[in-house]
């Protein structure tokens, strides 16, 4: 005999510690199914017996291809771990795959993360860069153009030491947004990286669409209050679920405790994909 188990109430924060930008009444549905869980199983578990086969190099097979775009089992596993953080070539392929799933007619553009990079080195004069900015691609008919960052937020740790957050071109709302699920604008080091975001998105925006109806002149720096981790590790998880997520009215209501099934569910769609060209079924056999 098994007792009843009761749902148990969900507990919401008061209205004074309430964010405008979540919806508190949405129903989770961040719990993995049993397929995705013997997937991510037997990724973690690949890429676990490649590294004590071969612990200082990396000898897995792709289980990710996405045209230029792939990933091994090992990378993918170290990623997608607990408290694995997401190799910036892995961000890629999971912003890439949210591209894919955008409707034909979306107004959401999410752009690769190598180019908040070189933004933010002030590197504009890269030709992928420019390709994208060019006025034939139309960036002033969308609604919103989303940047994941990746920052050194501790200069001591020049590759331990990174974070990614989202920075959003809001055209719709006619604002700059931040997006961190780890610090406000009130923190300095996440306004500087903002201000350099912002002007190197200036500059782009003045050289290729002087012209359009849409202008810059206005548009401030808003903080978008967003769901927030509880450790160091998983803020490319995050950022990727609030970039999927995010359309300028509620920002996805998940917590940190959500993570592990985040993580499953990512890896699922990433590697059971159409898209994907790697023989991922004879790998993880």
């Amino acid at each position: 005999m098994h007792p009843h188990q009761f749902e148990r109430r969900i507990i919401k924060p008061p209205p004074c510690k309430r964010s405008p930008f979540i919806d508190y009444n949405e129903k989770k549905v961040y719990m993995s199914k049993p397929e995705a869980n013997r997937l991510y199983a037997s990724v973690i578990l690949h890429g676990r017996i490649n590294e004590e086969e071969s612990p200082d190099v990396d000898t897995s097979v792709r289980v990710i291809e996405y045209g230029k775009y792939f990933v091994t089992v090992r990378e993918l596993a170290n990623s997608m771990k607990k408290e694995g953080f997401v190799l910036s070539h892995v961000m890629e392929v999971g912003i890439q795959n949210i591209m894919m799933n955008l409707p034909p007619d979306s107004k959401k553009l999410v752009m690769p993360v190598r180019f908040s990079v070189q933004m933010l080195n002030m590197e504009l004069n890269g030709k992928e860069l420019i390709s994208r900015f060019k006025k034939s691609n139309r960036l002033d008919r969308k609604d919103m153009i989303m940047f994941p960052v990746l920052e050194n937020i501790d200069k001591i740790k020049p590759k331990t030491g990174n974070h990614y957050w989202i920075f959003n071109v809001n055209i719709r709302d006619r604002r700059f947004e931040t997006l961190d699920s780890w610090r406000t604008l009130k923190n300095k080091s996440l306004d500087v990286c903002a201000r350099k975001m912002v002007a190197s998105f200036r500059s782009l925006w003045e050289e290729h669409y002087a012209s359009s109806r849409v202008s810059l002149d206005e548009f401030g720096i808003t903080n978008i209050d967003v769901p927030k981790q509880n450790n160091e590790f998983d803020c490319g998880v995050f950022a990727l679920t609030i970039a999927n997520g995010w359309e300028a009215r509620a920002a996805p209501n998940f917590t940190a405790e959500d993570i592990p099934s985040i993580r499953k569910q990512l890896t699922n769609t990433w590697v059971d994909n159409a898209n994907n060209n790697a023989p991922w079924k004879t790998i993880l056999k």
